[in-house]
């Protein structure tokens, strides 16, 4: 979620906190009141911005979030989290930070708070590592200032959860991560584009400790052999149910394929209406919603953190890679 703000004349404080030492219970507040009637309109509680969910997401495997804060007066005016990420491709470790829960207080706006808090990202933050965004329409501009590129457009796929689809016995329930997830991680490291390392501790951050949803994770073997990875997360809203596609990975295009329809036959068990997915990569027998139906087109921006001119190559985008879901 972002929301931006014209730059000019600023009043208040910015400093880049350690998320350890971040008075969450503000950070929360602050969000609460930016972003609380986007989930009174879809019916989703308070709590979903609450700080229990901000105490896991600014605590990631690869380290402790940053997180840039106007202060005046004691009150926090305005707030920007990045949070640190091991991404992979082929024999390539970097780090990428995940910019994220930008926000303004309503009497704060028109200030320039928005781009501050993210050049103190730039300013701070190693150069060798990445910044990246999934920016809407209005924050966008300030992204293209700092020179983001705007590297993709990330395709919504939709497929309705009906037909004669059965989940694949080789698709079974997993409840934690170990192990054979690390290797599996790294087998599709060696033919993706950079992306985050969906190891163990990834895993087990991302959809095992999440304070608010409750992910369902699969995985597929074959031969006694891990070769692919499902997460779902079931969500209702404005009158719609809908199985989230979170991760749709296999080794090869027949256990996507066969995660795909197992996907499928867990949402019409499930009473869901369709199969959502945010991703690159085709999300098998969906299609790409058109542009002109989405009420806000998913895009990747990316920049060096200390040259914004390095060149950024494939990224691969999953919906897991989207903290709303």
């Amino acid at each position: 979620m972002t929301t931006g703000a014209v730059e000019a004349p600023v009043s208040g404080d910015v400093r880049l906190v350690v998320a350890t030492e971040l008075d969450v219970e503000a950070h929360a507040a602050l969000q609460q009141r930016v972003f609380g009637h986007v989930l009174e309109e879809n019916g989703i509680p308070l709590e979903r911005l609450g700080p229990a969910v901000f105490r896991w997401k600014l605590a990631p495997p690869a380290g402790p979030a940053r997180v840039a804060v106007v202060m005046k007066d004691g009150a926090m005016l305005a707030s920007c989290s990045a949070f640190p990420l091991s991404f992979a491709r082929g024999d390539e470790r970097v780090r990428a930070w995940h910019l994220c829960d930008a926000a303004t207080a309503p009497e704060a706006r028109g200030q320039g708070h928005f781009g501050r808090v993210m050049d103190a990202f730039i300013a701070e933050l190693p150069a060798e590592d990445w910044l990246f965004a999934f920016p809407n329409g209005q924050s966008r501009p300030a992204f293209e200032r700092r020179e983001y590129e705007m590297l993709q457009k990330v395709p919504l796929w939709f497929r309705p959860a009906r037909g004669r689809a059965r989940p694949s016995e080789r698709v079974q329930a997993i409840e934690a991560f170990g192990a054979e997830h690390d290797a599996l991680a790294e087998r599709l490291a060696a033919t993706q584009g950079l992306t985050a390392l969906r190891s163990a501790a990834y895993l087990g951050w991302r959809y095992g400790a999440h304070p608010y949803f409750d992910y369902q994770c699969l995985e597929l073997r074959r031969d006694d052999r891990l070769d692919g990875l499902l997460v779902l997360n079931r969500m209702e809203a404005r009158g719609r149910t809908t199985l989230w596609v979170m991760e749709l990975l296999g080794v090869d295009a027949d256990a996507r394929k066969e995660l795909a329809i197992t996907a499928r036959a867990l949402g019409k068990e499930q009473g869901c209406d369709a199969l959502i997915a945010a991703s690159n990569v085709k999300l098998p027998g969906g299609v790409r919603v058109p542009p002109c139906f989405l009420p806000k087109q998913h895009v990747l921006m990316v920049r060096g953190a200390g040259d914004p001119t390095r060149l950024a190559g494939d990224w691969e985008v999953q919906t897991g890679d989207w903290d709303t879901f």
